[in-house]
């Protein structure tokens, strides 16, 4: 089955739904319905959702199975998160911070994550 579409192939604007109708009874539903967020997402971001969900929201597997460091799955995820319209309630900068120093090897991945948890 097709993907729905949720941008205009002319100009790039958002689509709406327009008219829903039941394929039993061909009874229809009208009106200007907002596609959900969720197949608004582009594959690379789809793939982040189902990998997060597959692993449970471990995003050290997560960059085992993209075959990327953790800081960049961890960028990447915060990146989709900030797409979905979920801001983190802590500074990015500063988890930035912390995830280039563990990447250097100046800090271990466990006290990057207690560095990290401190700050929520």
């Amino acid at each position: 089955m097709a993907k729905l579409p949720s941008r205009c192939p002319g100009c790039g604007a958002k689509l709406v739904i327009k008219t829903l109708e039941c394929s039993s009874c061909k009874t229809k539903v009208e009106g200007n319905f907002e596609i959900p967020i969720f197949c608004d997402l582009d594959d690379k971001d789809a793939e982040m959702l189902y990998l997060f969900l597959k692993t449970r929201g471990n995003l050290s597997e997560v960059a085992k199975i993209l075959k990327i460091s953790y800081p960049t799955a961890r960028q990447r995820f915060e990146e989709f998160l900030r797409k979905v319209g979920v801001e983190p309630a802590y500074s990015k900068d500063k988890i930035t911070e912390i995830l280039e120093q563990l990447e250097r090897g100046e800090i271990t991945p466990e006290e990057a994550e207690k560095k990290i948890k401190g700050l929520r």
